[in-house]
């Protein structure tokens, strides 16, 4: 299935306003007669390839994500994110990424998205511990997302997020919710599974975005258990 705009920007890590840019340019994609890209999976590939750029490990969703409604970090996971080698030197840098990268719906304001998450670090870190920092709007919105989103992007570097232990942030965790009720939700099961040492491993060691999506799955307790 060929990919859109977004999916290419994800899979490359770069911005979709850089993809299109080079789609414009001829040097990738091909053109509906609306003007959006399309962008088959192996050209794209081989594109990057050629490039010298690394394809981004993807996680292979889940097939059927309706069935995944009763664990709500699972589901917020499969309708997200997991990226490896993100970049940036900063906090604000790698917000800044993350917002380029993040699913959210090309109708939705990356903007104000960026400056909600700028500002709630502003009140505080957002860098909780071993490693791990949280970043999320000050307050939940149906602005950005109608369902809850989890992007989970482990750093090209490690980033001094002036968290509480001191310690270097080696990955990123990013929630997005609609409604209060939800993201206290979502955030009650991530604060669960980051209190096992294993996900956290997996995550410092950057494993493939599969084993971490099944092993945080594994882990996530079911609502209807």
């Amino acid at each position: 299935m060929p990919l859109d705009l977004h999916q290419a920007a994800v899979k490359l890590g770069v911005s979709p306003a850089t993809v299109q840019r080079w789609a414009r340019q001829g040097r990738l994609g091909l053109q509906r007669p609306s003007g959006d890209f399309l962008f088959e999976d192996r050209e794209l590939e081989q594109w990057a390839r050629n490039q010298g750029l690394k394809i981004r490990n993807k996680l292979k969703k889940p097939q059927n994500v309706r069935a995944l409604q009763d664990k709500p970090l699972s589901a917020a996971l499969a309708k997200g994110a997991i990226l490896h080698a993100v970049p940036g030197h900063t906090p604000g840098e790698v917000l800044s990424t993350l917002v380029e990268l993040s699913p959210v719906t090309e109708d939705r304001d990356r903007t104000d998205l960026l400056q909600q998450l700028v500002a709630r670090e502003s009140l505080a870190s957002t860098g909780l511990s071993a490693g791990i920092a949280l970043p999320h709007p000050r307050k939940p919105s149906n602005d950005f997302t109608d369902m809850p989103i989890v992007v989970i992007a482990m750093l090209e570097n490690p980033v001094d997020w002036l968290s509480l232990d001191g310690e270097m942030v080696h990955t990123a965790i990013m929630l997005l919710s609609p409604t209060p009720q939800e993201h206290l939700q979502v955030l009650s099961r991530l604060a669960l599974v980051l209190r096992n040492d294993q996900v956290v491993a997996a995550l410092k060691e950057r494993n493939t975005a599969t084993d971490i999506f099944n092993l945080i799955d594994s882990l996530e307790p079911s609502s209807n258990g």
